[in-house]
C-alpha cells in the first residue's frame, strides 16, 4: 500500500506529460501541413511548360444544336487539337457555362472571368450561334490570359457546314490562342523564351510561334512575397518575330517611344510578352492635344498608314471634330506605321499599331506645331514658284533651240531678252535665307519647335532646287552662239547695244553694272528637270553661207 500510493500520485503527472508530447507532435504536424512544401528540384523551364486551358462552352437556343450534337462537336474538336497541337495544350472542359450563362462572349469583363481561370494559364469562352444568313453556325470565342490578366478581342469564325463544324472550331481556337513569353534580352532587339515552345507538336500547324507573329510587352511589378502589385502595358510598342532558333524567338522592337524597354527600372518586376492575333474588329483612335482642362480634340488632321518595310504611305482619312478616326476591320493583318499630319505636311505623331488588336478606343496625345506648319507652307509656296520658273525656262530653251537650229537669229534675240526678264537666282537664295533666319529667331524667342526635321528637310529640298536648276548655262550657250553668228570675227557688239551678260575671265557669265538683274551660274546638268541641258554650242559653217549656228 505504501508503494502503491506514490505510483497513484505519479499517474496524473504521467498523463500530463503524455498530453504535452501529443500537443507538440500535433502542432508540428499542423505546421508542416500549413507550410508550403519544400521542393529541392529546379523549376520547369518556361519553354517546357504546357498551357492549362479551361474552356467554357455555350450554345445559343437559335442554333438548333442538341446536347448529343454538342458533345460530338467537342469530342471531334478535342481530337483535332490532340492531332495537330498535342502536348502544349492541356484542355479542361468545364461542366457548366460559367461566365457565359445568360451572356455572350462579347459581354464578358476581366473581373467576371478571372476567378474561374485562377490556377490555369488560359481561359477560353466559346459559343455557337446560328449563322445570320443561310445554314450552318457562327462560332464566337475570347481568351483570358492569367499571366498578363488581359481579356482578348472577340473572334468570329463561320461554320457553314454543320458536319465540319469541328474544323471551324479548331481554327477559331488557333486564332483565340495567344502564346506567352519571357523577355530575356532587349537590346538592340529582343529575345523571347516562349512558353511551351520546346514541347513537341505533331504537326507544323500546331506550332506556337512562327516568324511574323507580333507580341505586346508588359511590365509585371511584384510586391512582397512575389505578389503581383501592378501590370502595365508598354504603349505603342510591339515585338515582331524575325526568326526562331529552338525555343528562342528573336524579335525586332517596333515602337513609337525612344526607349520602350529601359534597363533600369525601380522595384522588382518581370518583363513578359503576349502574342497577338488580329481580330475582325475596327481599330479606333482619338487624338487630343493639351492636358487636363486644356485638353482639346485634334480635329482636321490627316492620318496616313504604311507597312514596316514600305516607303510610300497611303492616306487613311481625316480626324473628325472630336479628334476620332477608325480603321475598318481587316485593314491589315500585319503591323503598320500610322502618322498624323498637320495640314498634310508636318508629322505630329508616328506610332505602330496592329489593326484588330483591340476594339477599345485608344487616346493618343499630340502636340500641334502651328509655327512649324506655317514655315513649311511658305517653303512649299517658294518651291512652287521655283518649279514654275523651271518649267517656263524649259519652254523658252526649247524655243531657243528650235530658232537657233533654223538660224532665225532675230527671234533668238527676242527670246534671249525675254529669258533675261526671269527672276534671278539670287532673289530665291535671299528669300530662302531670310525664311531660315526668321524661323531660327522665332524658335529661340517662343521656345517651341519650328525648325523641325520636316522643316529642315523642306529647307534642304528648296536649296537643292535652286542650286540644281536655276543656273544660266543654257542662256549663256545660246547667247554665245548668237554672238558668233552675228559677228564671226568678234569685232562688233552682238545685240547692237551693251550685252546684258558679259563674259568674265574664267568664262562664267557676270552681270554688267548697268544691267537690271543678276544671275548666278552653277555647273549643273540641266536648267529644266524634265529636259536635258543642251551642250555648249560649237560653231560650224552653214551650207548656205551666212552666220554660225549651234548643233
Amino acid at each position: 500500500m505504501i508503494r502503491s500510493f506514490p505510483q497513484r500520485r505519479s499517474w496524473p503527472l504521467l498523463l500530463i506529460g503524455i498530453g504535452l508530447c501529443l500537443s507538440l507532435v500535433t502542432s508540428d504536424s499542423q505546421a508542416q501541413e500549413e507550410a508550403p512544401p519544400v521542393d529541392d528540384a529546379p523549376a520547369t523551364p518556361i519553354e517546357l511548360r504546357p498551357y492549362t486551358i479551361r474552356v467554357w462552352f455555350s450554345i445559343d437556343s437559335n442554333a438548333r444544336m442538341g446536347q448529343a450534337s454538342a458533345e460530338a462537336l467537342i469530342d471531334q474538336w478535342l481530337t483535332l487539337t490532340h492531332r495537330f497541337v498535342g502536348a502544349p495544350w492541356q484542355i479542361e472542359i468545364q461542366p457548366d457555362e460559367g461566365p457565359l450563362r445568360g451572356r455572350s462572349p462579347q459581354q464578358l469583363e476581366p473581373a467576371l472571368v478571372a476567378p474561374g481561370v485562377k490556377g490555369a494559364e488560359k481561359g477560353w469562352f466559346l459559343r455557337v450561334e446560328s449563322a445570320p444568313t443561310g445554314g450552318g453556325f457562327t462560332l464566337l470565342g475570347r481568351e483570358y490570359d492569367a499571366t498578363a490578366r488581359q481579356l482578348g478581342p472577340l473572334y468570329r469564325q463561320p461554320a457553314p457546314y454543320p458536319k465540319d463544324a469541328a474544323r471551324a472550331l479548331f481554327e477559331l481556337s488557333r486564332r483565340v490562342f495567344s502564346p506567352v513569353a519571357e523577355i530575356v534580352r532587349s537590346d538592340p532587339g529582343a529575345e523571347l523564351r516562349v512558353q511551351g515552345a520546346a514541347l513537341p507538336t505533331p504537326d507544323r500547324l500546331g506550332r506556337l510561334v512562327e516568324p511574323g507573329l507580333v507580341f505586346r510587352p508588359y511590365w509585371i511589378f511584384l510586391g512582397p512575397e512575389s505578389t503581383i502589385r501592378e501590370i502595365r502595358s508598354i504603349p505603342f510598342t510591339y515585338l515582331h518575330v524575325d526568326e526562331i532558333e529552338g525555343s528562342i524567338a528573336r524579335c525586332e522592337i517596333v515602337s513609337g517611344l525612344r526607349q520602350p524597354l529601359p534597363k533600369q527600372v525601380a522595384g522588382r518586376y518581370r518583363l513578359v510578352a503576349l502574342g497577338l492575333n488580329p481580330a475582325d474588329v475596327p481599330t479606333r483612335f482619338r487624338f487630343v492635344s493639351g492636358e487636363g482642362e486644356q485638353q482639346l480634340p485634334a480635329a482636321g488632321y490627316v492620318l496616313t498608314a504604311r507597312g514596316l518595310r514600305d516607303r510610300v504611305a497611303s492616306e487613311v482619312g481625316t480626324t473628325d471634330r472630336e479628334g476620332r478616326i477608325t480603321l475598318p476591320p481587316r485593314f491589315s493583318d500585319k503591323l503598320v506605321m500610322l502618322r498624323l499630319l498637320a495640314a498634310g505636311i508636318e508629322p505630329l505623331r508616328e506610332f505602330p499599331v496592329l489593326p484588330g488588336e483591340s476594339p477599345e478606343e485608344r487616346e493618343v496625345p499630340v502636340e500641334p506645331r502651328p509655327e512649324a506648319v506655317s514655315l513649311e507652307f511658305r517653303l512649299k509656296a517658294l518651291q512652287d514658284e521655283i518649279v514654275d520658273l523651271i518649267a517656263r525656262r524649259g519652254v523658252l530653251e526649247a524655243r531657243l533651240d528650235a530658232r537657233a537650229s533654223g538660224q532665225a537669229w532675230d527671234e533668238v534675240k527676242q527670246l534671249l531678252e525675254e529669258y533675261d526678264q526671269f527672276p534671278a537666282r539670287s532673289e530665291f537664295e535671299e528669300r530662302l535665307a531670310r525664311l531660315a533666319e526668321d524661323a531660327q529667331l522665332a524658335q529661340a524667342e517662343l521656345g517651341v519647335p519650328i525648325l523641325t526635321r520636316t522643316a529642315q528637310a523642306e529647307l534642304a529640298e528648296t536649296r537643292a532646287l535652286i542650286e540644281r536648276y536655276l543656273d544660266d548655262e543654257a542662256y549663256q550657250a545660246y547667247l554665245d552662239a548668237y554672238q558668233r553668228a552675228q559677228d564671226p570675227d568678234g569685232t562688233s557688239s552682238s545685240l547692237g547695244s551693251p550685252s546684258p551678260l558679259v563674259r568674265s575671265t574664267e568664262g562664267s557669265p557676270v552681270r554688267s553694272p548697268d544691267s537690271p538683274k543678276s544671275n548666278t551660274p552653277a555647273s549643273k546638268p540641266s536648267a529644266n528637270p524634265a529636259q536635258p541641258k543642251p551642250a555648249t554650242p560649237q560653231p560650224r559653217a552653214p551650207s548656205g553661207g551666212g552666220g554660225l549656228v549651234p548643233f
